[in-house]
């Protein structure tokens, strides 16, 4: 069994000193076997909010995986944003944008949809490129059948169950079919601040897993937390776990089954 806790926005710079520490000791509690944290560790993406990001990031026992976010990225320093946008994350959280994760039960793909500027008055709305949707194609077309495949990247795919904004990634539509053609399991983004699970009826397509803000100020009324992702052999485990103001408390739990898989014929 793997078990992943799944946090986002972390948004140093705005975040909530008692919420941050609470979080630090609900991690270290859980005993992860890996972290992942899915962007937005800064609000104004500055060198100062940055190292904070990174303090809180080093003093985790757990491996860490992450992508950035669309706050990631300097808002001030224009110079840095539209020339090198990504300067400050690659040097203080993680010298990779997209990468990869193995462990023995699961495979993570992490992407970073944030962009410096888009063709919409939103710039925040992020983009997945063709470039990017390759990428993951490659990285799972022959990952381990029997593992379990996650797609890990800041903005959600698909609108989520009760989002409170309707943010959908750039892009989405072709990565979707890609995740759908090498059966990835599992979705998980931040973004919007909002914790959801949405899966498909048909069961065609992986689950899309939202988390809501771990640390900072609440947004249109969500509640600050992370989520819980236990990897078995043949299911999927999920809590949503939220601050009541107290503790922080399971308020949805859901099961689903592992994709059964064939592996790939050799002339693929």
């Amino acid at each position: 069994m793997t078990k992943i806790l799944h946090a986002s926005d972390l948004h140093f710079g705005k975040a909530n000193a008692l919420m941050v520490e609470s979080f630090f000791h609900e991690i270290e509690r859980q005993k992860p076997d890996l972290v992942v944290l899915s962007g937005d560790f800064t609000q104004v993406g500055s060198v100062a909010e940055f190292k904070q990001a990174a303090e809180f990031i080093s003093r985790i026992t757990a491996p860490v995986f992450t992508v950035p976010g669309n706050h990631d990225i300097s808002r001030f320093d224009l110079m840095q944003r539209f020339f090198d946008p990504m300067k400050n994350y690659r040097e203080l959280i993680s010298p990779l944008q997209d990468t990869v994760y193995e462990d023995d039960s699961a495979f993570l793909v992490g992407i970073n949809t944030a962009r410096p500027v888009l063709p919409h008055w939103n710039w925040a709305n992020g983009m997945v490129s063709q470039d990017q949707i390759q990428f993951v194609y490659n990285q799972f077309r022959y990952a381990a059948v029997e593992k379990a495949r996650i797609l890990v990247c800041h903005h959600p795919l698909l609108t989520l169950t009760g989002a409170p904004i309707d943010t959908i990634v750039w892009g989405s539509t072709d990565l979707l079919q890609v995740l759908e053609h090498n059966t990835v399991d599992v979705v998980l983004t931040g973004h919007i601040h909002h914790a959801a699970v949405l899966a498909h009826e048909d069961k065609k397509g992986p689950v899309m897993i939202g988390a809501s803000s771990a640390t900072s100020t609440r947004l249109r009324g969500q509640s600050n937390g992370y989520n819980l992702i236990r990897v078995e052999q043949e299911r999927i485990e999920i809590d949503l776990i939220h601050w009541s103001g107290s503790v922080h408390e399971v308020f949805e739990s859901l099961t689903i089954p592992r994709v059964t898989r064939l592996p790939p014929p050799e002339d693929e």
